[in-house]
């Protein structure tokens, strides 16, 4: 079993524009970006559907799937704009979703007709996820502070919640070069301490 996904590879060029401005807010070591764990720009990626553990039994129908998507598509183009936020968990650039909603959906219905079952049920919103932030393990337990279990939390300290609508408005005027996507990868995650994410296999948009 593998966890794997759809995505588009925007080139490194393109995102020139956006790894400068990252840049600069991660060197604030005193800012809103403290405590955000930081993709690598080398494994950005844009992804079309997100299929969750498919068995090695589902792999080949589901590259003969997404290989007839990529026949049927034309290439799509794509604009990077600005910053958005999942809750407090999620840094995203955002991607304008309307030229690539109709190759998105055609992704996911082959993959879900070729036995990979485990898509994201949630509505897709087209993004670029920049950092991550999951409250550290280590915080005291309820015992250890001497409270009452049953107690309200209290409120949590600045690090355990970072303002990434601080970090949001900071991504207000930053686009990405201009780009089309001519073809689209089928991804797998990896684990440490390999690359966060392997190429299994690539399509040309041919249509």
């Amino acid at each position: 079993m593998a966890r794997m996904f759809v995505a588009l590879l925007p080139p490194e060029d393109v995102l020139r524009p956006l790894a400068d401005a990252v840049e600069r807010l991660r060197a604030d070591r005193s800012g809103p970006a403290v405590g955000l764990r930081w993709a690598s720009p080398k494994s950005w990626h844009i992804t079309l559907a997100f299929l969750g553990e498919v068995p090695a039994g589902v792999r080949p129908a589901l590259a003969r799937a997404l290989a007839r998507v990529a026949a049927e598509y034309p290439p799509a183009p794509v604009t990077i704009s600005g910053g958005g936020r999942f809750g407090s968990r999620v840094l995203f650039a955002a991607v304008d979703e309307r030229p690539l909603a109709p190759l998105a959906r055609a992704v996911a219905q082959a993959a879900r007709q070729a036995g990979a079952d485990g898509l994201d049920p949630r509505e897709r919103r087209g993004h670029l996820t920049l950092a991550t932030h999951r409250p550290s393990p280590h915080r005291p337990s309820p015992h250890r502070q001497g409270r009452r279990t049953d107690a309200p939390a209290p409120a949590p300290a600045p690090a355990d919640q970072p303002n990434l609508a601080v970090l949001v408005d900071s991504l207000a005027g930053v686009s990405a070069r201009p780009w089309t996507a001519t073809g689209f990868a089928l991804m797998s995650s990896g684990s440490p301490p390999g690359p966060p994410y392997a190429t299994t296999a690539t399509w040309p948009l041919a249509g």
